[in-house]
């Protein structure tokens, strides 16, 4: 097992999660990440499942995959701040960075293309009203 870095310090009011290997596109998730950074909690899971069901969309593509992995994300970070007795929660930040190269087999000597593999990271902070 490794470490997971942040890209931001991890303060006490503050909670923290990961997604390593996803296999979704970092190029998508980057654009996702984007629009959902400094959102409250609630709003970007209204946004994320809106995505999913065609309703919204950025830059005119809805970006289902992308959007059910990291919709799963913040349900996981939001146990850990439940945990942690934290309410009120908004995005402090949410990063997507490219993970490891594997390529899919093929036979004999022919190279096989290479796999979606993405690390997205989220800290979310507990906002006072």
């Amino acid at each position: 097992m490794f470490m997971v870095g942040y890209p931001v310090e991890v303060k006490e009011n503050e909670v923290k999660a990961a997604g390593m290997n996803l296999p979704i596109s970092t190029k998508n998730s980057v654009i996702v990440c984007r629009k959902l950074n400094n959102m409250k909690l609630d709003k970007a899971k209204k946004f994320l499942q809106d995505m999913i069901d065609g309703k919204r969309d950025i830059n005119k593509k809805h970006y289902t995959k992308t959007a059910q992995n990291i919709l799963e994300l913040l349900e996981l970070a939001e146990k850990n701040a439940k945990y942690k007795g934290l309410k009120n929660l908004k995005i402090k930040t949410i990063s997507a960075e490219r993970g490891p190269t594997r390529y899919r087999l093929k036979r004999r000597r022919s190279f096989g293309s290479r796999m979606k593999i993405t690390h997205v990271k989220v800290v979310l902070k507990e906002v006072k009203k």
